[in-house]
């Protein structure tokens, strides 16, 4: 097992509903393999994909696999929904393995960080605005029904433009496709 490196905050450990997965899907090729290195088998991220016929890998550091440390699986793009106090290390180690990536985050503050404004002027960076806001699942397996900031992906090799837009379809029991 990998020696883990980094705790996780109380606050890194939201899961992320199944709709909020869906406006990525469209901008992936078909047939391709996604690593989701934050996630474990019951995530909607290796749920999502896998029902939509991507070959999906995951990891997970309470199985042991820190993503700083491990070794990059052969995959297509990665992706997934970081620990939010590790958000900036992140993406220097995703800009660092070169592959298609977007990471689903909160966007309070992504700009307002010296090293993220270098590492966004020095690389290609993409936002996918989602609307409306991304009501998280906290650990008691409750969604947060006024989450108070706006969630997106950041991402680099997805999208076609640096900035675009999607709306998601919430269903009442969370459930929801893209509109």
């Amino acid at each position: 097992m990998a020696q883990i490196q980094y705790k996780f905050n109380k606050n890194d450990e939201y899961l992320t509903p199944p709709y909020a997965v869906y406006p990525i899907i469209k901008r992936l090729k078909a047939n391709t393999t996604v690593w989701c290195p934050f996630d474990m088998e019951n995530s909607q991220f290796v749920k999502v994909l896998s029902e939509y016929g991507f070959l999906v890998i995951y990891s997970h550091i309470k199985m042991g696999q820190d993503f700083f440390l491990m070794e990059v699986p052969e995959c297509d793009y990665i992706i997934s929904n970081p620990p939010y106090s590790q958000k900036g290390r992140v993406l220097e180690r995703l800009y660092e393995i070169g592959k298609p990536f977007a990471m689903l985050i909160n966007f309070q503050g992504i700009f307002d960080h010296k090293e993220r404004f270098r590492l966004f002027k020095q690389n290609r960076v993409e936002m996918l605005w989602l609307s409306p806001r991304v009501n998280y699942i906290g650990m008691e397996k409750k969604a947060n029904e006024r989450v108070p900031f706006q969630s997106g992906y950041i991402c680099s090799g997805i999208c076609s433009n640096q900035l675009e837009f999607d709306y998601m379809e919430i269903h009442r029991k969370g459930e929801g496709a893209n509109g």
